[in-house]
């Protein structure tokens, strides 16, 4: 009797037996695609665990909202203090930056530390039918503590990477909104008033929310994916992401380095055109100078000398 088949190979065919080659086979073979390589995260580990946030390197702002929001992030004065990891802070919101805060959907309902935080903006990031369903949202909080509320919706992780740049201008466009109602003569105002705040929220706290936070941090300072990844766990450790996450990310990274590599290009060639163009005013310049002597020796040189007054 003719052995069966396993997974459309043939055990007793001789090129792929294992005793051909006195192997032991550790699982049966597959004929599925390959998967993605995995994405290791090292902790930080030594006597310097921090991450050095550079100035703010966002993209396509006008020159008013990136000095503002170069104000609000201004690089590194915006870290906090890695806090001492304990168990059942992960019930609770944490600080990422001074500014953007990040939890479970218990802790946007914790009405006193949101108080006590400064919180102006409730951002959720929750899934499509959650929102049908009206089971995630923190408008109700919001409007009890008078202050905004928004959300982000995806049928699943793959729109993710659709959702960054939305999530990411949703942020900022509070950050700028509640900044110069704050501040009436903009960034010139002595003193600044507070700085607003947005806490993102889903409902761990350490899946679809962290993964919007990473995304903010690599596209406002410009931080590579490991390292992004790295600072958010820094604050907040019970974050966890799978390797089909990691690579929505790693995507997502990849097409913030494409934008900011056309952004200089076009930097690039602009400062270029405009020398160049000064360059040919200059010659025209130079050339108008040239062809007026030229025209005065024409007019002159033929000319006798003649006293002009007795």
């Amino acid at each position: 009797m003719t052995p069966p088949m396993l997974n459309g190979m043939d055990p007793t065919d001789s090129a792929t037996s294992p005793a051909e080659h006195n192997t032991t086979p550790t699982t049966l073979y597959s004929w599925r695609p390959p998967s993605p390589p995995h994405i290791h995260i090292p902790p930080l580990s030594g006597s310097d665990t921090s991450i050095t946030l550079s100035k703010y390197r966002g993209l396509d702002d006008e020159q008013e909202t990136r000095e503002i929001l170069s104000v609000i992030t201004q690089g590194q004065n915006v870290a906090v203090e890695k806090p001492d990891w304990k168990y059942e802070m992960r019930r609770h919101i944490q600080a990422i930056l001074s500014f953007l805060y990040l939890g479970p959907s218990s802790g946007a309902r914790e009405i006193e530390t949101l108080r006590r935080e400064g919180i102006t903006m409730l951002l959720v990031i929750r899934d499509t039918k959650t929102a049908q369903a009206r089971i995630l949202s923190g408008a109700k909080v919001a409007k009890q503590l008078g202050i905004e509320a928004g959300a982000i919706d995806v049928s699943g992780n793959m729109e993710l990477i659709a959702a960054f740049p939305k999530a990411i201008q949703t942020i900022n466009d509070h950050l700028i909104r509640v900044f110069r109602h704050r501040n009436p003569r903009g960034v010139n105002s002595q003193p600044l008033a507070a700085t607003p705040k947005v806490l993102l929220f889903c409902e761990s706290g350490n899946e679809r929310s962290a993964a919007v936070a990473v995304a903010y941090v690599m596209a406002t300072y410009e931080l590579g994916l490991i390292e992004a990844i790295q600072y958010v766990q820094n604050q907040r450790f019970c974050i966890a992401f799978d390797d089909e996450m990691k690579h929505t990310l790693l995507n997502f990274h990849q097409l913030l380095e494409a934008r900011r590599s056309v952004t200089q290009t076009r930097q690039a060639e602009t400062t270029v055109s405009y020398k160049s163009k000064r360059r040919l005013e200059l010659d025209d310049d130079d050339g108008d100078v040239d062809m007026g002597q030229q025209d005065d020796r024409d007019r002159f040189s033929g000319r006798t000398k003649f006293a002009p007054f007795m």
